[in-house]
């Protein structure tokens, strides 16, 4: 990555990571979507890096585009990128697109485009982009074009490659396992098995799980951890579970499910993934102001943090959203 890293400007807006793991000798680093328009069309774009055990590597752009109307994309067209300095760069579409695409509660359809991008392509990328050509079919019709006076596109593009290159010192080697993937007509619920975490004075087992919902395009998180102890500590329905991370900020969440060593809690997106990558250093559980349990996680391969962030990396993996 080092000539692309000298393309980076550093201080630009930290994008968020959405997977960050090395599996059957694959890395995959990618940011999760933001949103920008495409030649007036509400459009969710995000980035993977994916590097090979032959040390070669390459990106993939993700487009999802909502629109009123499903567009079936066909492998091997081509999207078009003219750069700052008039040449052009062409993309290829990979990804199977579904011929009737699920509409959203708001009536509209979310076509998603994928395409292979060489690192020497997204290097003149993040030089400059003025306009783009997606070609959505083989009419003549059917294509879409977009400018960017502002630089929109390369300015996305550079946010996001400067958070994967950054991500890149703390990949994971992926070991967590999938408990179950039940589909039904409005969401997709995926659960990883139980993995393990150590605290000072505990150990937990931790389950994580992760709704998308087809109507919408969203999604919810499900976490769940056993206190691994003979001792028994009543959980009460709304006691507040705090998780203290390793920045010194706090994620306060009520208890879900009245247990004994059983805590129930539903992080927001933003909260399991600031609780996965930047750690839980310790954490209590206090009902109305009694204080019921409360542990701390040294930093280590098998706290509590490395638990959680195995099981996010894979059910991010295995994610339709």
């Amino acid at each position: 990555m080092a000539a692309l890293a000298a393309l980076i400007t550093l201080g630009l807006s930290a994008q968020q990571i959405r997977t960050n793991y090395r599996s059957g000798k694959l890395t995959h680093i990618s940011t999760d979507y933001e949103e920008l328009k495409i030649g007036g069309i509400p459009s969710l774009v995000r980035v993977e890096f994916v590097g090979f055990p032959d040390a070669t590597k390459m990106y993939l752009l993700y487009i999802n585009m909502d629109q009123k109307e499903a567009v079936s994309a066909p492998k091997g067209v081509k999207m078009a990128v003219t750069l700052r300095n008039g040449k052009f760069v062409r993309l290829e579409q990979i990804g199977q697109s579904s011929a009737t695409p699920r509409r959203f509660d708001n009536g509209l359809v979310r076509n998603r485009l994928k395409y292979a991008v060489e690192t020497k392509d997204m290097e003149k990328m993040l030089k400059g982009v003025t306009a783009v050509d997606i070609v959505t079919g083989w009419n003549p019709d059917d294509y879409i074009q977009a400018k960017f006076p502002e630089d929109e596109f390369a300015s996305l593009l550079e946010r996001h490659c400067e958070a994967i290159l950054k991500a890149s010192e703390s990949t994971v080697d992926l070991t967590a396992t999938l408990g179950a993937y039940d589909e039904n007509k409005s969401s997709v619920m995926i659960s990883s098995n139980p993995v393990v975490g150590k605290g000072e004075h505990f150990i937990y087992n931790v389950i994580l799980s992760n709704i998308y919902y087809k109507n919408t395009g969203g999604e919810d998180f499900d976490l769940a951890f056993v206190i691994g102890t003979e001792n028994k500590y009543q959980i009460p329905y709304d006691a507040t579970v705090r998780f203290n991370l390793r920045d010194g900020s706090l994620i306060a969440l009520p208890n879900a499910r009245e247990d004994t060593n059983f805590v129930y809690v539903y992080p927001s997106p933003e909260e399991i993934f600031r609780l996965a990558t930047v750690g839980i250093s310790s954490f209590s559980i206090d009902s109305e102001g009694t204080p019921i349990i409360a542990d701390s996680f040294p930093e280590g391969p098998e706290d509590f943090t490395s638990a959680l962030n195995q099981q996010l990396q894979l059910l991010m993996s295995a994610s339709p959203r």
